[in-house]
């Protein structure tokens, strides 16, 4: 006997097309795919049917429990493959079963197994696993269907209202509507509010969604009833529990991971985060029937006693049946298996599992470490000494998370706990600090951050007068500037200049110079102050030395631009590719390669609309322009004409001005200055000689 493999074969879940590999053998049918692995048994099936899935032929498999396994992707030619094989090996023939497909709005609809199946004359139009089912209300002759929404599908169905009209002719006929809500919820893994709950906890905290809820724990549901929402949560939606201390040891967290999520207005919450005082001690008291003894063997008592954490852990455990994850062998600076961190500027804590990371919270997240493909320890600088570090854990799907502001004492336990589950580490460099010693010789040193140093402990000790508070006497400042003016040298309405190093002037800093070198000193000393005065203003220049451009106003009446095709298609269809965590960058990016992906006739859609805008645009604006729009933002936009540079007389005539107006007397000349050069004028500048020339005239006039 030789197995039997399909590929490109997919898994119906809850509406999700999961793609993987369908194989045959003696004892099984084995789906296998990167999310999920399904297992039917031969034992296990009552019968098999040939039907479409997906507008693909596709395998039905009902099992004996009442539940159902669809698989498709089949080709038509490969129904005698699996039949033949079946039949051999198996004994079970394969029913071929066509869909009918008419649309008729009427039909027939009953609870067969665990499914809910819509019939018209004797033939099914499809079929919906009673385990969807949310809720079913009553209401007359209608029954609402409320459906558990999968967050891995971008269209799901919500709601089906079902109208069963009563025969008249039929006096004694039952309730046809409360018939068929028995039957789904008991089937759906529901149970109604009047009946009795396994246990009841009052005022418990819950981090996430904030509030206090009273908890109902039914055997195949949870309810939360709080000040604002209720909750109804099946068992069969958690798939993980968890229990974490707190790092400050008197708290502790319990976490359950739910598939699919709560809501919460537009909010989906995959986690529940209860927390608990763990000096707290409360007795539980369990109600259990004869059938649930036998169900849950002897796993749980009717009395609990103990911390509440410990009892509500337990509580949580056999009725979902399953483990509840506590941490491993990982120890942090702290004493505890917790590491503080903060994620998208939210703090929480990071603790280190023994198949995956939990981070509580904003947002809770398990990381497992099958999704890892590296980690990275990076540097923090927060400040002059660095006391953090980052954590970055790359996963394989392309993106990244990260974790900041980790203490640095944490670096060598995480670096080794990482080691220990042989997780690659981008970075291989162990770092051991010591607690006391701040700045460690393993410090990186940074030039730049010592000379900031050195120059702020600079300025703090060279201003004496700075080290005490004095008040503020406004007219002895006001008389300390009129002498500064008065002791300097020029005109008291002119500023101070700067020269160079190499200049002529005296060392001693009082200003003589050589009496053969006065006039000209005295001259050169002008020209520059004059060529200040006539120099037109510079324009303002750029990063990259250009000129500045004035911002232009835009006018509120002007029409707005047309948008292309891609960004009309991206804004309709951001919310289906985007998944929490997400930021703007991902979803850009995630956008981005959808739209190179898709095919000219599926952007045909979104490039008329684009073509549609473009021709309301350009129409709009012709009316713009020709109602006088435009113009006014052009005038304000142009540039003013540069004035051409005007010479004021001078007001006052300075000690050295009158000195040089007297020699200058003479029949003799003048001397030209030497050109000296400042940080206002170069060598090759010519107004320099223009404004001495004219200096010298001026000179001569007097």
């Amino acid at each position: 006997m030789t197995d039997l493999e399909f590929s490109n074969v997919f898994l119906e879940n809850m509406g999700v097309l999961i793609p993987g590999t369908l194989k045959f053998d003696g004892t099984s049918a084995v789906f296998k795919s990167d999310k999920k692995i399904v297992k039917v048994q031969v034992s296990d099936i009552k019968g098999i049917r040939w039907q479409k899935l997906g507008n693909k032929p596709g395998i039905r498999f009902a099992l004996q429990d009442g539940s159902s396994q669809r698989m498709g992707g089949f080709k038509d030619s490969d129904f005698e493959k699996v039949n033949s094989f079946t039949d051999s090996n198996w004994n079970v023939r394969i029913v071929q079963s066509d869909l009918f497909i008419k649309g008729w709005n009427y039909g027939h609809a009953e609870v067969k197994g665990k499914n809910i199946l819509f019939s018209s004359e004797k033939q099914p139009l499809f079929e919906i696993p009673c385990t969807n089912v949310s809720q079913c209300v009553a209401n007359k002759n209608e029954a609402i269907l409320e459906f558990h929404q999968n967050e891995n599908i971008p269209v799901s169905l919500m709601e089906m209202r079902l109208y069963m009209p009563v025969d008249p002719e039929m006096e004694d006929e039952t309730d046809k509507v409360e018939e068929f809500k028995k039957a789904v919820l008991a089937y759906a893994g529901l149970e109604a509010e009047t009946e009795q709950p396994i246990t009841l906890l009052t005022d418990i905290l819950c981090t996430t969604p904030r509030g206090r809820y009273d908890i109902k724990v039914y055997p195949t549901s949870i309810a939360l009833h709080g000040k604002t929402y209720d909750y109804k949560i099946p068992v069969k939606s958690i798939n993980r529990l968890f229990l974490v201390p707190h790092k400050d040891g008197r708290h502790v967290y319990f976490v359950l991971s739910l598939n699919p999520p709560i809501r919460q207005g537009q909010t989906r919450y995959s986690y529940l985060v209860f927390e608990f005082v763990k000096e707290d001690d409360q007795e539980m008291e369990i109600t259990l029937t004869d059938e649930l003894e036998e169900k849950y063997g002897n796993n749980l008592k009717r009395d609990l006693d103990g911390p509440l954490y410990e009892n509500v852990s337990i509580l949580f455990k056999v009725v979902c049946n399953l483990k509840v994850t506590v941490p491993g062998r990982f120890i942090g600076n702290s004493g505890t298996p917790a590491i503080q961190c903060n994620h998208k500027q939210n703090p929480g804590l990071l603790y280190p599992m023994e198949k995956g990371f939990l981070f509580i919270h904003k947002p809770v997240m398990y990381i497992r470490f099958e999704e890892i493909s590296s980690c990275h320890f990076a540097r923090s600088d927060a400040g002059t000494v660095t006391r953090t570090f980052d954590f970055e854990v790359d996963l394989k799907n392309g993106s990244s998370l990260m974790f900041n502001t980790m203490e640095k004492e944490e670096n060598a336990k995480l670096f080794d706990y990482l080691n220990k589950k042989d997780i690659k580490i981008r970075n291989s460099t162990r770092i051991d600090n010591k607690k006391n010693d701040v700045d460690s010789s393993d410090e990186e040193h940074d030039p730049y951050k010592a000379t900031v140093t050195a120059e702020g402990r600079g300025k703090d000790n060279s201003d004496d007068d700075e080290s005490t508070d004095e008040d503020y006497d406004l007219d002895k400042d006001l008389k300390k500037q009129k002498v500064d003016r008065d002791s300097s040298e020029g005109s008291g309405s002119e500023p101070d200049d700067e020269y160079d190093s190499g200049s002529e002037e005296d060392a001693s800093g009082t200003g003589e110079s050589e009496p053969d070198e006065e006039n000209s000193g005295n001259k050169k000393k002008k020209s520059e102050k004059t060529k200040k005065s006539r120099e037109p203003m510079k324009p303002k220049l750029g990063k990259n030395g250009k000129e500045k451009k004035e911002k232009k106003v835009k006018d509120p009446l002007e029409p707005k631009r047309a948008t292309t095709a891609y960004f009309l298609w991206f804004q309709a269809n951001r919310l289906s590719f985007k998944e929490d965590g997400d930021t703007v960058a991902d979803v850009a990016k995630k956008g981005g390669a959808k739209w190179k992906e898709m095919g000219s006739d599926d952007k045909k859609e979104w490039e008329e609309k684009a073509a549609k805008d473009k021709a309301r645009y350009e129409a709009e604006m012709k009316e713009y322009k020709k109602n006088g729009g435009g113009s006014s933002s052009a005038s304000t936009s142009a540039k003013p004409a540069k004035k051409a540079p005007t010479s004021s007389p001078t007001k006052y005539k300075s000690k050295e001005h009158i000195s040089d107006s007297d020699d200058s007397d003479s029949d003799e000349e003048p001397k030209k200055a030497k050109k000296k050069p400042s940080r206002e004028a170069t060598p090759s500048d010519d107004s320099d000689e223009n404004d001495i020339a004219s200096d010298n005239s001026d000179d001569d006039s007097d």
